[in-house]
């Protein structure tokens, strides 16, 4: 990792002094202005060029949501993780599957990541570079480096670098004392030819997550009979685990590739090759002042003084379809051939497997007004996946339809302190989406209805095993946005703005219990945006609540990276709901946030996002910024 570091930082350097050279020529106008910007850069994306999309998609430069730099805020709160950076992740609302066929289920990491199919690639015409930094108290930090440059007109080639380090929160023993490090490498290219309609996108991605488990906060005397204040002392609460890691490392390689046969007819081809190695370690260590090792672990059936886990999970896929538009609609149509296989440390968790696909899509598209899509798939032992869209204006409704496979580790697993096997049903899954925007004077109000169904599904019950919940069960959720605009002044576009997020959920079903979700979940945010100085520095001056009804939330096992039943211990937010005050600008190409996290926590107080894992702690003061160069 270090000699990719200093790589990174030599090209960057290398490419700053290129650019001040004349090798690189600048689009000037008459009056000697750099002409490059936000509206000379396209962003090119695998979704618009594999559904025909031909509207132009540019980069972010507004300052909305600047101050959510972590994947937890950024997805609304709507994950519940150990209170850190680059931790384990579970979604609260259990969404649905991305994948139909044989999965490894080692998923916790899975937020931290991004799909082959959601890489970015760009049209810049000039060379392009992103950095993004950010730099929070109690040591945590990301630093992100974008580059991108067509090599001709026809040709771009970029990468991206991203680290993030965080120190424990809870049990530190020493300064750096590392709770989780997160690096990620993208390569992209993408090519168009000149004369001959053919249209490529490559890209390579490395991923690593290393994760110093803490197993969450130790009391060496009966929960009940702990202070409050006690359960927050961070830094100076003892922890059950000492020498406990987690490394999740995955590579991927992605190729589509598009030609032109005739007119509204083309051909495309996809290729992936993923490879995806999880370990556990942990080793007794006689000095450890917080919780016994033998304490936490259940049982020890190959050693008594340490644990060793390791999973590989590989998979390679070619898909080959036909596409094109017939006046108004979009259609799509693909076989797709799959082989996966996984081993592990102590046993073959999967043999050798080859899926076959078929599938296909049929958009159809009336202007702006509205937009309807039908999507199938289905492989040959019997998995499908089934979904339907109507998006408009004023309504949006998406049904969703699949029965698919159980994980490899539900089904066999074979480690220090677990053993079973399952033979599990395929679990059967309905979701259907509705929602009405209406807009009336500076208000918007978005009502929205979702009914998720779940039979044979699969979860990890008190004991921290895989178990099956036969029968039908039914997750509702009710609720919506509520947004007001308050101008004060009308020509800059300047005012008050409150957003406002509400989700009542109710589950129903002879196993309910296997679904903890609060009741009452809330997100709510005011804050006033305008400009300053002449109206040249755009600001937003606000502060954000988060709010979750108490609730027996999941608790989490590191051995085998999954999220389980407990009914000890609620994660309530009571008075401590975090509360957070930032301030967004930018000048110029520079956009600068200063936040400060759960200013309402109390000294003696806090609040739990998992059973034994405090939420992040106060912070006064965390900053970061985000920088364009367009030249």
């Amino acid at each position: 990792m270090g000699r990719l570091v200093f790589f990174v930082r030599n090209f960057v350097i290398f490419y700053c002094l290129l650019l001040g050279s004349k090798g690189f020529g600048q689009i000037l106008d008459d009056s000697t202005v750099l002409v490059y910007g936000p509206s000379t850069l396209n962003v090119i994306t695998e979704d618009h060029l594999k559904r025909n999309r031909q509207d132009l998609v540019f980069i972010d430069t507004t300052l909305n949501n600047l101050e959510n730099f972590s994947i937890y805020d950024q997805s609304g709160h709507k994950f519940q993780d150990l209170g850190n950076l680059g931790t384990a992740m579970f979604p609260v609302f259990y969404d649905l599957p991305n994948v139909i066929g044989a999965k490894s289920g080692y998923s916790a990491f899975d937020p931290l990541t991004i799909l082959s199919t959601d890489v970015k690639y760009y049209n810049t015409k000039s060379p392009f570079m992103q950095l993004n930094v950010f730099l929070g108290s109690h040591d945590r930090s990301y630093a992100d480096l974008s580059f991108s440059q067509n090599v001709n007109q026809n040709w771009n080639v970029g990468f991206d670098f991203f680290r993030s380090t965080a120190d424990k929160q809870i049990g530190t023993e020493k300064a750096n004392d590392r709770n989780a490090i997160n690096s990620v490498l993208q390569f992209y290219t993408h090519y168009e030819h000149p004369t001959i309609p053919y249209k490529l996108l490559f890209n390579f991605i490395s991923f690593s997550n290393q994760v110093d488990e803490t197993g969450g906060i130790f009391f060496n005397i009966a929960d009940s009979l702990v202070e409050e204040e006690d359960r927050f002392l961070y830094q100076n609460n003892s922890i059950w685990l000492q020498n406990a890691r987690t490394d999740d490392k995955r590579s991927s390689f992605h190729l589509y590739q598009e030609y032109d046969l005739l007119k509204n007819f083309e051909v495309y081809h996809q290729l992936d090759q993923q490879r995806k190695t999880n370990n556990f370690s942990d080793f007794r260590d006689s000095k450890n002042n917080g919780g016994s090792f033998y304490d936490y672990y259940d049982q020890f059936l190959i050693d008594k003084d340490s644990l060793y886990m390791k999973s590989v999970f590989r998979s390679f896929s070619n898909e080959i379809g036909l596409k094109g538009e017939i006046s108004s609609v979009f259609y799509r149509f693909y076989v797709r051939n799959r082989v996966v296989d996984q081993h592990a440390l102590y046993y073959e968790p999967m043999t050798r497997k080859i899926e076959n696909y078929l599938g296909g899509v049929v958009d159809f598209r009336l202007k702006e007004l509205f937009e309807v899509e039908g999507k199938v798939e289905l492989i040959q032992t019997g998995e499908y996946f089934l979904s339907g869209v109507l998006r408009s204006e004023l309504v949006n409704i998406e049904y969703r339809s699949m029965y698919y496979q159980q994980s490899s580790l539900s089904q066999r697993f074979v480690g220090n302190p677990y053993e079973w096997s399952n033979s599990f049903d395929n679990t059967f899954a309905n979701e259907l989406n509705a929602s009405i925007k209406w807009n009336w004077w500076k208000f918007q109000l978005i009502p929205k209805i979702s009914l998720t169904s779940y039979s044979n599904y699969v979860y990890f019950d008190f004991d921290k095993l895989p178990s099956i919940a036969p029968d039908p069960n039914l997750v509702t959720k009710l609720g919506g946005n509520l947004n007001l605009f308050l101008p004060t002044n009308k020509s800059r576009k300047s005012g008050f703005h409150f957003e406002n997020e509400f989700i009542y959920t109710t589950v129903s079903g002879n196993q309910k219990e296997v679904f903890l979700i609060p009741k009452v979940f809330m997100n709510i945010k005011g804050y006033w945006e305008g400009s300053w100085f002449k109206n040249t520095i755009p600001v937003q001056i606000g502060l954000d609540l988060h709010h979750r009804s108490a609730y027996n939330a999941n608790a989490y096992d590191p051995v085998i990276q999954q999220f389980y039943l407990q009914d000890e211990k609620q994660v309530f937010y009571g008075n401590s709901y975090p509360i957070n005050v930032f301030w967004n600008m930018r000048i110029e190409k520079i956009f600068i946030f200063l936040k400060c996290t759960h200013v309402n926590q109390p000294t003696d107080g806090g609040y739990m996002v998992t059973p034994g894992y405090p939420g992040q702690q106060r912070s006064f003061l965390d900053f970061g910024f985000k920088w364009l160069f367009f030249d």
